[in-house]
């Protein structure tokens, strides 16, 4: 059963999860397209089942801001589909992607009829308010290598894998997406990269980083 990896759904009995996988539907979506698009309404509660995307907000400025990245189990548009308004944000593919939709009316009921969901949800945003509050005063006050050793670390988190060499991080992400998850320029984020890399703490094979030295790493991300 797909819904099985996403943690919403972990705990829940088999007769439940056989219910709502009964209700949901599993849609493909290739790399760089669009799942939806900020202003959309909000009919849907969204879970990725496989590959990686992105949720983005475009300003007046032509500028974009990469809200999150979110993996297998990952949920997205919660905050819509509770309120009612109009999504946020956009979400795109970074891979090819295979998500999980459910309607709105059938997410709320999930919601409400199984309160052990409810407190996960609440957990996960309170999770993700405390994340956007400390990226807000970190892009304030903070500098960019900061900035970046604290994203590596939370993907080194999120998804690394141990080796005898370090942590390695799958990003699928440009150096400009990059960019937009720290709120800098693809030049500096260039340019940090190639020097954490010099100094031996990361290495960089094309869209993979290698953590060598994650000590030196967190040092970065505390000063």
């Amino acid at each position: 059963m797909v819904l099985e990896n996403i943690g919403l759904f972990q705990g829940l009995s088999t007769e439940k999860v056989e219910k709502y996988e009964s209700i949901i539907e599993i849609k493909a979506y290739k790399k760089n397209e669009v799942i939806f698009n900020e202003g959309d309404p909000p009919d849907f509660l969204w879970f990725v089942a496989d590959g990686e995307v992105k949720v983005f907000k475009d300003y007046a400025s032509g500028k974009s801001a990469i809200m999150g990245v979110f993996g297998q189990g990952g949920t997205i548009a919660e905050v819509a589909v509770i309120d009612g308004n109009p999504y946020p944000a956009s979400c795109q593919a970074i891979t090819d992607a295979k998500m999980v939709v459910m309607k709105r009316e059938d997410a709320l009921e999930f919601m409400t009829a199984n309160p052990s969901v409810a407190h996960k949800l609440m957990m996960a945003l309170g999770r993700k308010l405390r994340e956007i509050t400390s990226n807000l005063g970190s892009m304030a006050v903070q500098s960019v290598t900061h900035r970046l050793s604290r994203f590596l670390l939370k993907m080194a988190d999120k998804m690394g894998e141990e080796g005898e060499d370090g942590t390695r991080i799958k990003l699928f992400l440009t150096r400009k997406d990059l960019a937009e998850c720290i709120g800098t320029s693809f030049e500096v984020v260039v340019r940090c990269l190639s020097k954490l890399q010099k100094e031996g703490i990361i290495e960089v094979e094309g869209k993979t980083v290698i953590i060598h030295n994650r000590m030196a790493l967190e040092d970065l991300a505390e000063e």
